[in-house]
């Protein structure tokens, strides 16, 4: 996948994600160290300021997607996150892409009402 195609998906699944119900917002995806990883990356120009926060990865088998997002504690986290992948799953699959993994991690409960 070239490195183009890759971030106007990857802006493609931040806007479904976005757009789930229950969803507050997307965060910068991956662990601490990929994160640091990436913030040395950009200092070194090796990255873009404006990656993407879903994280993208083709792997042997399919492509690995990452996503952190925020979710209205009304809304259920379980339920918010079957959502997110399901809409993922069918933004992909309607563009014949091969997902091997989904991967939605909660970073935020927004409890105001």
């Amino acid at each position: 996948m070239s490195e183009r195609y890759e971030g106007e998906l990857a802006e493609e699944i931040d806007a479904t994600v976005r757009s789930v119900p229950g969803v507050t917002g997307v965060f910068r995806s991956g662990s601490a160290v990929r994160k640091a990883f990436d913030a040395g990356a950009r200092v070194i120009g090796r990255r873009n300021a404006e990656d993407q926060f879903v994280r993208l990865e083709q792997t042997s088998v399919g492509l690995r997607v990452e996503a952190a997002i925020g979710v209205r504690a009304s809304a259920g986290v379980v339920q918010t996150s079957r959502r997110v992948q399901a809409a993922i799953s069918a933004l992909c699959g309607g563009s014949h892409i091969t997902v091997a993994e989904i991967y939605v991690t909660v970073v935020h409960i927004d409890d105001t009402r």
